[in-house]
Order: structure tokens, then sequence, then C-alpha cells
């Protein structure tokens, strides 16, 4: 008996081979299931794309190209990019003519996805294209999706309103014509339930795994060092621990904080950063690092600092579990989730709250290792890619 056909689209993948940008969390999630669709064998694996012409079916050479490109560009020593940041803007223009024209010469023989009868889904992981559904709706087996949160619709404040009016949309189609959905997190589906409470899809709850592989051998920090793993927005609200730091500072009790991500929207956190030399001896921006640097730093730290106004999901307390760092982080149902009773929460907006709970994981040894001995494991790719497929499978029509 032929195997159900299952078509996954890859159009932020395409974008990206383009473009060269990325990794974001978005592009991680999208290229570990490019992978696991070349490795899985309860479907017929076929990577589908949007273009002009509609939706449209890669050979399995022409996906492989994609693949092998990203992997190269995303390897674990290679530093993350994004867009001309940092580069010439004539070779970047070069680049970009070149890509652009690689990638219409990939998609030059593809043709319209045709499933002849057999049993066949649509699986889009990368939010991509969910907002213009006449790519998809046609297609006549099940429709799935991915959701990685709502929060430009819960939290428009921390997005551009182009943003916002986008997110407002895929949500919308993902109302009218998913018949399922693959959540990162139950505060996810609570959410997103919340905005679509008429919408018939079920739903699957399945954790993130870590992207970030654990050093042989961490290097010990020369000093209690805390880490805080993200790009430098407003709602990631770094601000927060700066000031924090400013004040130890002062008082002559900092430990050393590393922040590990990309410059974004947070102009205040970006400021202090700058121009604030009250923090310079105790705060360390490495940027964004490649794979490599970022699992030697976290590996090596005290604890890992993440004190969100909202999230998805959390995946830099999934980064830390995995290696065996504790956590204190900001408390939402969230986090709970994700880090259940190991990690330390304080609101957002406490800063003396954060002030005691770094001090005491800097100073106390007894505490700390307690809290790395009440660290579960956390999921793994494989298990998350586990639950989806026993998802996927009963929905093949």
């Amino acid at each position: 008996m032929a195997r159900p056909i299952l078509y996954l689209d890859i159009s932020r993948l395409l974008r990206r081979y383009e473009h060269f940008g990325g990794p974001t969390g978005v592009d991680r999630v999208d290229i570990q299931y490019a992978e696991w669709l070349t490795r899985q064998t309860l479907f017929e694996g076929i990577a589908v794309t949007r273009s002009r012409r509609g939706l449209l079916a890669l050979s399995a050479q022409t996906f492989a190209t994609v693949l092998a490109t990203l992997n190269r560009r995303w390897g674990r020593d290679v530093p993350p990019g994004f867009g001309r940041e940092g580069r010439n803007l004539l070779h970047y223009g070069t680049e970009r003519t070149v890509q652009r024209l690689a990638r219409w010469r990939l998609l030059s023989g593809a043709t319209a996805p045709n499933p002849a009868g057999r049993p066949s889904l649509y699986l889009n992981v990368s939010h991509e294209g969910l907002d213009v559904p006449q790519n998809y709706a046609g297609l006549p087996g099940a429709k799935v999706a991915l959701v990685h949160d709502v929060l430009p619709l819960t939290h428009p404040e921390y997005d551009t309103r182009r943003t916002t009016l986008l997110h407002g949309r895929r949500v919308a189609a993902i109302a009218a014509h998913m018949d399922h959905v693959i959540a990162n997190s139950a505060a996810t589906v609570d959410e997103l339930r919340a905005i679509t409470p008429a919408a018939k899809f079920g739903t699957t709850v399945a954790h993130l795994g870590p992207s970030l592989a654990a050093p042989a051998a961490p290097a010990p920090a020369q000093r209690p060092t805390f880490v805080h793993l993200s790009s430098i927005n407003r709602r990631k609200n770094l601000g927060l621990l700066l000031h924090i730091w400013r004040e130890m500072a002062a008082d002559g009790v900092a430990p050393h904080l590393a922040i590990i991500g990309r410059r974004g929207n947070d102009n205040t956190a970006l400021e202090l950063i700058d121009r604030c030399d009250a923090l310079a001896d105790h705060v360390t921006v490495h940027g964004a690092v490649n794979d490599s640097e970022a699992a030697a730093i976290v590996a090596s730290a005290r604890g890992l600092l993440t004190p969100s106004f909202a999230e998805g999901f959390g995946l830099p307390i999934v980064e830390a579990h995995h290696m065996g760092v504790p956590v204190i982080a900001s408390d939402l149902a969230v986090h709970r989730e994700v880090g259940g009773a190991a990690a330390i929460y304080c609101a957002p907006t406490d800063g003396p709250a954060w002030r005691r709970a770094i001090l005491s994981m800097a100073t106390d040894d007894a505490a700390h290792a307690a809290r790395v001995a009440a660290i579960v494991p956390p999921p793994t790719w494989q298990s998350h890619l586990e639950t989806v497929e026993a998802a996927l499978l009963p929905l093949a029509r």
C-alpha cells in the first residue's frame, strides 16, 4: 500500500536560501522539520513552496540542494547573519542578485503538487505564507500548522503594526482552514483558543528540543557568570537586568553578565550597553555568536536569566536545562510549563526580587546545587518529532 504524501512547506527556507539570513529560532525549527522529512518513513515527503504560480512541489534534488546550502551557512561554527548587517552594501547586493537567480533556476522545473487521489496532508511549521490561504486551501488533504506564538496579537506593543496585522491574517487563516494545530506549549494553545473560540481544529502540544550541543568539558568561569540568551528586543526586558547590574556594581557585589544575541529594538538596553561606564567591568556583550561559542558560554554559567514580559515558549530555559544550568525566569505561565520546579520565578517588573535571586544563586553553593539537582532533562527533538508523527498519521486523507 502506498504511503500517504506529506507536503512540507519550506517557503521560509527558500527565502533564507535567497537572502542569506538567519538562523532565527523559527529557522531552527524549520530546518529540523526539513531534515526530519528526509529521514522519516511514514510518509512520502515532498517539499513545497509558495510562488507567483501558486504552491510548487520541489524535486528531491532541489530540496537536497537547499538543505545542503543552509546547513553549510548555519553550521555550529558559523555566526548567524541578518540581512546586510555588518556587510558591504555592494557585495550584499551582488550576492542577493546571484542567489535570486539561483532560486529562480531551482524553481524553474517545479510543478503544482498532485496527490493523484492518494491520502495526503499539508504541513507548515514556520508561519510563512499562512496569510495567503489560496496557496494551500485547495489541496485535498488535511492542513496542519505549527504555531509558535500569538504574541503580536496578545502583546502588540512589542511589535510593529505591520507584524500585528500580518499575524492577525495568519491566525484567521488557521482558524478557517487548518484541521490541526501543533503548538510548542500548552500556553500557546490557550492563547490561540482564546483568540479563535469558534475554530474547529484539533491540537497537539509538543515542546521543542534544544538547538545547542553541550560541550564535552565546559571551561569554568573565572567569576560567577550569568547569561542572557536572546535578541535585545523590548519584549525580552534586558533593561531590567542592566539596571540591577548597575546597582550591584555600585554596591561592589556584581557578578558577571554575558549577553548573547543580536541587537534589536530595545533602545534603552542598547544605550545602557553602549554608554553606561559602570557596566563595563561587569557586562560582556558577545553579540550573535555561533552555536559552539554560545554553548560554551551557557554551559559555564552559574545561571541563565530570562526576564521576558511575554513568550510563546521559552527556548533559553530548554538550552540551559539541557546543559544542567539553573534558571531565573519571569513568572509567566509558559515559563513555568517549560522550566518546572527547577527554575526560580520572579515578576518581570520586580527588580528587588531579581537582585535577591541573582545574588543568592551567585553566592550560595548549596542552594545552587539544589537547583541543578532539580533540573529535569528537557524533551529532545526526537521526542518532539515522535509526538508530531503520532498526530499527523491519522490525519492523512
